[in-house]
């Protein structure tokens, strides 16, 4: 875990870093985001002691890390930056491997650890350890970074825009790369980017910095659904929460108070209170209010024994959406049912609200009319 507690950086009469105050939990991938000059690649540069906080500390685990031997404390932690920071004079393998000789690790446990991590990054050993930087492209020098980054097995891991400076198609590969490297290795890495849809897609939560100061800091579906103040809503975009529609929940978009019966009613009150309630469905639930099926309209006629109970006529296949479902699961389970009313349970099965088509209409609509009145 690293702790920032009351750090404030300032060079001369400048004030770069103004009493910040943040928790990153291990495990997280936090981005540091806002514009030139905030202060994001100070912050991170702190962690690893680049730069010494002028008031404040700076905790790993709990311990202050002016405490800690630097040179140990850097070797101890990954660092990716936007040249990638690989020596020219230095083979592919052997700025792989520089940190794991310094630390005097056994050679054949050292190449061991090469292959693995070339692996990992997506490069044949045998076609690159050999070559030099200025032999490679951009996005292969930036894999060997992350590869030398990995190769001690850090628990941390700073990365300072390190896919700024690559095309959009290799900065794409890069960023589902990196996804994939964190679900299966869960390090703890701190982020700089000036890119929002870069820190949406990889971050679990996103630190936006203005002027030196944290303006928010929270989860990305948080930051975009509710954005602290009108600078965050700015910096985020109006429109910026239907570009990554997966964010939007249907817990978010649902109605609640649905028209529920039992399944022991029969048919007749069922009918009627259709007719009073004006709706072509009827949500069926237990008395703990968990959800059991849907009487729909639809399946009702005059043949239909009005004396029946609603278990006879029910649909009981358990068509449903979860609190946490995305706006886009929603729309493909109405694109594969057909279902006009559509059931949306909590984590115990518990029936807390619906979606319709036309609320589904009503929510996607919205994008069109974000962003201002017309002038």
């Amino acid at each position: 875990m690293i702790e920032f507690q009351n750090v404030s950086k300032t060079y001369k009469k400048t004030t770069v870093l103004s009493d910040l105050n943040f928790t990153i939990e291990d495990g997280q991938l936090v981005c540091l985001i806002g514009e030139s000059g905030c202060g994001k690649t100070t912050t991170l540069k702190m962690i690893n002691r680049l730069i010494t906080p002028t008031t404040g500390n700076v905790l790993l685990n709990g311990e202050d890390i002016s405490k800690k031997d630097v040179i140990q404390l850097r070797r101890s932690i990954g660092y990716v930056i936007q040249q990638t920071g690989l020596f020219p004079h230095m083979t592919v393998q052997e700025n792989i491997e520089l940190i794991s000789k310094l630390n005097k690790v056994p050679t054949e446990q050292i190449h061991k650890k090469t292959l693995e991590m070339m692996e990992m990054v997506g490069l044949d050993a045998k076609k690159y350890l050999d070559r030099y930087p200025t032999e490679l492209s951009g996005g292969q020098q930036q894999r060997i970074g992350v590869a030398r980054a990995f190769m001690t097995d850090p628990d941390i891991i700073l990365m300072d825009e390190p896919f700024s400076a690559l095309d959009p198609m290799t900065r794409t590969s890069l960023q589902d790369e990196l996804m994939k490297l964190q679900e299966q290795f869960h390090k703890t890495i701190v982020f700089v980017t000036h890119d929002m849809d870069e820190a949406i897609k990889i971050a679990d939560k996103i630190c936006i910095m203005d002027g030196g100061h944290i303006i928010q800091y929270d989860t990305p579906e948080q930051i975009l659904k509710h954005p602290k103040n009108e600078f965050v809503k700015k910096f985020v975009g109006p429109k910026r929460i239907w570009t990554n529609p997966e964010l939007i929940k249907v817990k978010d978009i649902m109605m609640t108070r649905p028209v529920v019966c039992s399944k022991n009613l029969s048919i007749f009150k069922c009918i009627t209170r259709m007719k009073m309630m004006k709706v072509d469905t009827l949500m069926v639930v237990d008395k703990d209010g968990t959800y059991l099926g849907s009487l729909h309209a639809s399946r009702l006629n005059e043949k239909s024994d009005v004396h029946a109970k609603v278990e006879a006529y029910m649909d009981q296949e358990n068509i449903r959406a979860k609190e946490e479902d995305s706006i886009v699961d929603v729309l493909k389970i109405v694109d594969r049912t057909h279902l006009s009313t559509l059931p949306v349970v909590n984590e115990e099965g518990k029936l807390t609200g619906f979606v319709t088509r036309s609320s589904l209409i009503t929510s996607l609509s919205q994008q069109f009319l974000t962003g201002g009145e017309k002038e």
